[in-house]
């Protein structure tokens, strides 16, 4: 149920900073836990790996899958509440923020459970909706909030230039490592083997894809900080 400064939830009021602060250290945690888990644990089939490969059978995928999916349900909920507080001169970013904001949330807790060793293709999907549905949102809350506070709105910017040159870097090492090498690279194989295959296009794409996500939680805590400063 909506208050007027959060969500009541079994009678326990929930305030839209705390939401937020949930909204990026919960993620933040869960990837840090089950990649240091993956990598401590010798499970890791690389190093730098990508963040999905700590969904890997074990207490890393305990960490990463219950972590982002309760992640995927506050990030649909804070889409909802920061639209409730736009003004109305932003309506119409409000009809791209809300909907990207609730897609990269849903789509995050779909990935949550759809591992990229059983469901490739759907991971995939998820990944791209949760990473561009993310800058997306990020960028039209950016707008509608770089009036409120100059030093998180350029905190904010920061993190959204970190977020475009993630996905940027991500893109362009992974399609250009398999354009460059189509010829020997044998993408019948299993899983893994692909995966070692393009490594040396991994060893920048993963560092990328870390850039990309602080980016994202930077953005969004920039938020954090102009609500409690109101």
């Amino acid at each position: 149920m909506n208050t007027e400064n959060g969500i009541k939830i079994a009678g326990m009021e929930v305030s839209d900073s705390m939401l937020i602060r949930l909204g990026w250290l919960l993620p933040l945690t869960t990837v840090v836990t089950s990649m240091t888990i993956h990598a401590f644990s010798g499970n890791a089939r690389a190093i730098p790996f990508f963040v999905s490969e700590s969904d890997y059978p074990g207490p890393e995928r305990m960490v990463f899958t219950t972590g982002l999916a309760i992640t995927g349900v506050v990030i649909c909920i804070l889409a909802y509440r920061l639209s409730l507080m736009v003004r109305e001169q932003d309506s119409k970013l409000k009809r791209i923020s809300l909907p990207f904001g609730i897609l990269s949330g849903l789509s995050l807790s779909v990935l949550a459970f759809a591992n990229m060793y059983d469901a490739l293709l759907l991971h995939t999907i998820t990944t791209v909706l949760v990473f561009v549905g993310g800058f997306i949102w990020g960028v039209s809350m950016h707008i509608m909030h770089s009036n409120v506070v100059s030093q998180t709105s350029k905190l904010r910017k920061a993190g959204l230039w970190m977020t475009g040159m993630g996905i940027l870097t991500m893109n362009l090492s992974l399609g250009g490592y398999i354009f460059w090498k189509r010829e020997s690279l044998d993408l019948v194989n299993p899983q893994f083997e692909i995966l070692n295959q393009i490594q040396p296009a991994i060893n920048i794409a993963a560092p990328a894809e870390y850039l990309l996500i602080v980016g994202l939680m930077v953005s969004l805590a920039s938020i954090g900080r102009d609500l409690q400063k109101n």
